[in-house]
């Protein structure tokens, strides 16, 4: 009996000192992406030495860890990592090949590096063979690095005039990336793990990610996705951050917490409003993810989870702040001070899932009664605005805008014309 409960005891304490050493290597791990993000080396190495005191780094970490590493003009180091990284599976050599955080190493050890290239390349061409769509997954990856170039030039440049073609060029890259995706997903659907690789469905991700002005294919892609779910064919992560991204594009609040409020420097100051918080960090869990707590410092920012009661409690000041600037909106229209009424509307839309489709829907013919009296165009053009999200929502009926008489002010509106033949 003693034996069976000291077994169990030591068993507790394995479990408890593991989940431990876990946590401490994931802040260590988030502190360095901080200090990686904001291209401060000489804080991020100390970090991943520190980490992998603990914990071998996989592929991924074990790369950034090289790229800080020479961008810190430590050789040794950068070029172990880099060894580090291959044999754990990194398999993008195109991107190694262009890198610009390993220039030391290509200048200072160009034997070594080419040795590394080698690797690299052999590796890949072996890696290709698992795949069923390796040329798919070639393409994609080249897309993502000549978006990579181009921004890289830029943050580059200090010339204004040549910044100007740089992104006439990263606009147009932009626009034939987005065209390619639509057509992969149409043909492919969201593209298997084991068909393009882990690599390819996160350059593929990120193309669609960056795609705020599409929101409707963001939602697509997010319902292709998901008819991955529970198999091995789907990074999780790329998941919750699309999920993420499409709620606060539909001006809800988000579900796992992967959208920060950024503040300059590589830093954020918070997260996005989440909905009901005390829940989030299960439902990252759930996925795999790191809890909010060790997620936030990738950021530059502290944060303590909060229970039930701080949850309501945060959800019923945040509501109730959306309210009055309503109220105060609707106050301003009946006295006719409707750059107040327009004031208050605007700062009350910013509130993520603080005004249901009913209040989107009676501001805008708020704003249409303002129209027909006030000459000024901002009135046509928020109404409108709040009629294209209950649109891009799903919560719009061509019924619903005919029915309205107050919407007669906006029917010669090129916006109102489109919005009006883009509905059933």
């Amino acid at each position: 009996m003693h034996s069976i409960r000291l077994i169990f005891f030591s068993t507790l304490f394995y479990i408890s000192s593991h989940a431990q050493s876990n946590n401490k290597y994931q802040r260590l791990i988030a502190q360095a992406s901080l200090y990686h993000l904001q291209k401060n080396p000489e804080k991020a190495v100390y970090f991943y030495e520190d980490a992998f005191k603990i914990q071998q780094p996989d592929a991924l970490t074990a790369y950034k860890a090289a790229g800080v590493f020479s961008l810190n003009k430590d050789s040794e180091r950068a070029f172990q990592y880099l060894k580090v990284s291959l044999l754990s599976g990194w398999t993008e050599s195109d991107w190694l090949l262009f890198d610009p955080y390993f220039d030391y190493l290509r200048t200072n050890n160009p034997e070594k590096w080419k040795e590394i290239e080698t690797i690299a390349i052999a590796q890949e061409k072996q890696y290709e063979k698992t795949l069923k769509l390796p040329a798919l997954r070639k393409e994609i990856n080249l897309m993502c690095l000549n978006d990579q170039k181009l921004r890289y030039r830029k943050s580059q440049n200090n010339d204004d005039n040549f910044n100007n073609i740089i992104n006439q060029q990263i606009n147009e890259a932009d626009s034939f990336n987005l065209i390619k995706a639509k057509k992969i997903i149409k043909q492919y659907g969201w593209p298997k793990m084991s068909e393009i690789g882990k690599d390819g469905q996160n350059n593929l991700w990120l193309i669609v990610q960056h795609a705020d002005q599409d929101v409707l294919f963001q939602n697509e892609v997010l319902l292709e996705m998901e008819k991955l779910i529970n198999t091995k064919e789907l990074n999780m992560e790329n998941y919750a951050f699309l999920y993420d991204r499409v709620q606060c594009n539909l001006n809800y609040k988000q579900l796992y917490g992967t959208q920060v409020i950024w503040s300059g420097h590589g830093e954020a100051s918070g997260f996005r409003p989440m909905l009901k918080e005390n829940l989030v960090n299960k439902r990252r869990e759930k996925l795999g993810l790191d809890p909010l707590e060790i997620y936030s410092l990738i950021y530059g920012f502290s944060y303590e989870p909060i229970n039930l009661e701080e949850s309501r409690k945060k959800d019923s000041i945040y509501d109730s702040e959306v309210k009055k600037l309503m109220t105060k909106a609707k106050q301003a229209y009946n006295k006719k001070e409707f750059q107040i009424a327009y004031d208050n509307y605007n700062t009350a839309s910013t509130f993520l899932g603080g005004m249901s489709d009913g209040d989107n829907f009676e501001a805008a013919i708020l704003f249409s009664k303002i129209a027909k009296v006030d000459k000024d165009e901002k009135y046509k053009g928020i109404a409108l605005d709040f009629l294209d999200l209950l649109y891009l929502r799903g919560k719009l009926t061509k019924i619903q805008l005919k029915k309205q008489s107050d919407f007669n002010t906006l029917r010669q509106e090129q916006r109102w014309i489109n919005l009006l033949g883009k509905l059933n």
